[in-house]
């Protein structure tokens, strides 16, 4: 069943173009992950979705719901967590739902069901008489996604939901979109966290400069982008650069990268971490030096630009294996 249909999306801001004839579909019970760079057109999308904003031309369908036509009937049934915090800070986590809850036309018991319901799930029971504004930004970001669940929508729009918070709040807000589609919800997931879009959704839409690169499964985005981790390597003598010739052809691994990043740091591109990391320790160690110690970071959004979005902005479309989309016309 189809939750979201969008056709032929286009915004302009003046002279601007903000979407440019996007087209997609959001299917029941999914995670559909907006991923771009900032500027991309994620949070407009999100926007238009949602009702906030009229597009310059195009269809969007919520929940057979014309969105142009009746954008009030759609906020009635959908849940919205912006980017940047929402409540009123010195009130308590309880009046700042129960206000939420009045926009929706709930009386008081079934503000009182829902809270305990919302108030379960997310964790944050012993925090509802806590000032919004004394909360950290982990609970802040709990609360903010109660407040969109507090009329139980069907449809859940997310802008940035992880941005500023640390590696465990993010983590922890992660287990908790999780739990929200073991529950039926459907999630619209915008972020330019790469690994988070990929690990968290069903399908990806990748948007760059207004423009649809791609949309299908994370898994078929990773292979045509050759999305690969990074081995870090801390040793404990500096870099003869015989070594990183020998670790170059050792490890076996299709366009694999072997850079020194400081006299001590080497940085290994790689789709098999740990295997690199027993290789690299053998070749290493026969160089007379050892690893003192060692990371494996996710593929950033700044390696797909600087190796894919960067050559489109260049018109260097022979480069990238998204010019088949048309954005180099």
């Amino acid at each position: 069943m189809k939750t979201v249909i969008v056709d032929n999306l286009v915004k302009k801001y003046g002279k601007v173009i903000a979407l440019k004839g996007i087209s997609f579909e959001i299917y029941r019970g999914e995670v559909f992950g907006l991923l771009g760079p900032n500027g991309a057109g994620k949070t407009t999308t999100i926007r238009a979705i949602s009702g906030a904003l009229k597009p310059t031309s195009g269809k969007i369908v919520v929940l057979g719901i014309d969105v142009i036509k009746e954008p009030l009937r759609v906020k009635k049934r959908i849940g919205v967590v912006p980017e940047l915090p929402s409540m009123y800070p010195e009130l308590s986590v309880r009046d700042n739902l129960y206000i939420m809850a009045r926009f929706y036309d709930m009386n008081s018991d079934e503000f009182r069901e829902r809270l305990g319901i919302i108030s379960e799930q997310l964790g944050i029971k012993h925090i509802l008489g806590i000032k919004y504004g004394h909360l950290s930004k982990g609970y802040k970001r709990r609360v903010d996604i109660a407040a969109s669940l507090i009329h139980d929508p069907e449809l859940i729009l997310l802008d940035e939901p992880t941005s500023g918070l640390d590696v465990f709040a993010a983590n922890n807000l992660r287990k908790l979109l999780r739990k929200l589609v073991s529950i039926g919800k459907t999630i619209v997931l915008s972020s330019h966290y790469i690994d988070e879009v990929m690990e968290l959704s069903n399908r990806v839409l990748l948007l760059y400069n207004g423009v649809k690169l791609f949309l299908d499964k994370p898994i078929n985005l990773r292979k045509i982008l050759k999305l690969k981790k990074k081995v870090k390597l801390y040793l404990a003598k500096s870099v003869d650069r015989s070594l990183l010739k020998m670790l170059e052809k050792n490890i076996d691994c299709e366009d694999c990268k072997v850079e020194l990043e400081d006299e001590r740091v080497i940085v290994i591109h790689t789709d098999e971490p740990l295997e690199t990391i027993t290789l690299a320790k053998q070749v290493v160690e026969e160089n007379n030096n050892r690893i003192t110690d060692a990371d494996i970071l996710p593929p950033s959004w700044e390696d797909v630009f600087i190796k894919y979005i960067e050559p489109l902005e260049k018109r260097e479309c022979g480069q990238c294996p998204l010019a088949s989309t048309g954005v180099c016309g």
